[in-house]
């Protein structure tokens, strides 16, 4: 039997070779919803497999993609890889993974052996102060940043709304009536996107005239147990806060990430304290165990879906638009994917 052919299909959906590819590339554009109906029949009709590997050749891609993250242990980076996986499978692509353990020699390895295994472009959740790693390979392959910036280099950028994000796990504090506000995040500098929650904490706790500080949360559990019992503390609030009429202090945590809220329970765990009943708690990223912990965890939930779309798509048109004949690199973008809060009890006082 004859292999069917691009040109088989063209014909029986009564359209041209070069719809069907676009088809088969999933770049719709203005393809109506009919035609693609029509030739996705056709396809399962006669069986047609495209020669997937001939395609590479042909248009000097492997379809694959490299994904470098900074610290697998945090779990926003195992979801963000799950999501990514995925949403590239679905696009017909592979993953190659690296980690660089918050290390920017690592990282900057890990992307010199990326390139060396010819993917087609590369994600970068990176954890590096230099630009000059990114910027040597930007030069010659599609790089996209995932959640953290650098500066030093303009290259496309996904993350959430984080100074949004912010403000509204405040508001659910100050709503609540808490006169203390600690910032919880790690020791470690490297990410762009806790140095930017912890600015902006900082910012709106002078702007609304409110007690609170950032707390670099201690890696040792009896540590870091020392800390929040300090924190809890019954303590004088300034004459020129806005909460400085309450008569019982009320001191709210919030967790900068998923990690540093893990560490916060272990170290929790030492304690005398109940949430909500001795300290109000909300922190970012969306676990299984934040419906659980403590009556259930106020949250700023990222969405990890919206994020690995935006940046696959970011880098599948820089990728496409290189290839193309006479092809150059686009503009790149600043994207913001909108997360979401999730009240829960313990953002409430008993």
């Amino acid at each position: 039997m004859a292999r069917v052919t691009i040109k088989d299909i063209a014909e029986q959906a009564g359209v041209s070779p070069a719809t069907v590819s676009r088809f088969l590339n999933k770049r719709y554009g203005s393809m109506s919803s009919e035609t693609r109906d029509r030739i996705a029949q056709v396809i399962e009709h006669t069986g047609y497999k495209p020669n997937n590997a001939a395609r590479s050749l042909r248009l000097d891609r492997t379809n694959t993609i490299g994904v470098i993250l900074a610290d697998i242990r945090n779990p926003f980076s195992s979801a963000m890889l799950e999501e990514l996986s995925q949403q590239a499978a679905q696009r017909g692509c592979s993953i190659v993974t690296a980690i660089s353990s918050n290390n920017s020699q690592s990282e900057a390895e890990a992307l010199e052996r990326l390139v060396d295994a010819g993917v087609d472009g590369i994600i970068v959740n990176t954890c590096s102060n230099d630009p000059a790693p990114l910027r040597a390979v930007a030069a010659t392959k599609p790089v996209v940043l995932l959640d953290r910036d650098v500066e030093g280099i303009d290259l496309s950028l996904v993350t959430s709304n984080n100074a949004a994000l912010i403000d509204e796990l405040l508001d659910q504090l100050q709503q609540a009536g808490c006169t203390r506000y600690h910032l919880l995040t790690e020791y470690d500098e490297t990410s762009s996107v806790r140095r930017g929650r912890a600015d902006r904490f900082e910012h709106e706790i002078r702007r609304r005239g409110l007690a609170g500080c950032v707390l670099a949360l201690d890696p040792d559990a009896g540590h870091a147990a020392a800390q929040i019992s300090a924190c809890l503390e019954p303590a004088e609030i300034p004459s020129h806060s806005a909460a400085a009429t309450s008569c019982k202090p009320i001191t709210g945590f919030i967790a900068i990430n998923g990690l540093v809220f893990l560490r916060f329970v272990e170290a929790l765990g030492l304690t005398d304290t109940v949430v909500p009943r001795d300290a109000l708690v909300a922190t970012f990223d969306e676990y299984p165990w934040n419906h659980v912990l403590f009556g259930g965890v106020t949250t700023a939930m990222q969405d990890t879906a919206g994020l690995a779309t935006a940046v696959l798509e970011q880098l599948f048109t820089a990728i496409d638009q290189l290839n193309r004949r006479g092809g150059f690199m686009p503009a790149p973008q600043h994207i913001e994917v909108p997360g979401t809060i999730i009240p829960r009890a313990s953002s409430r006082l008993r």
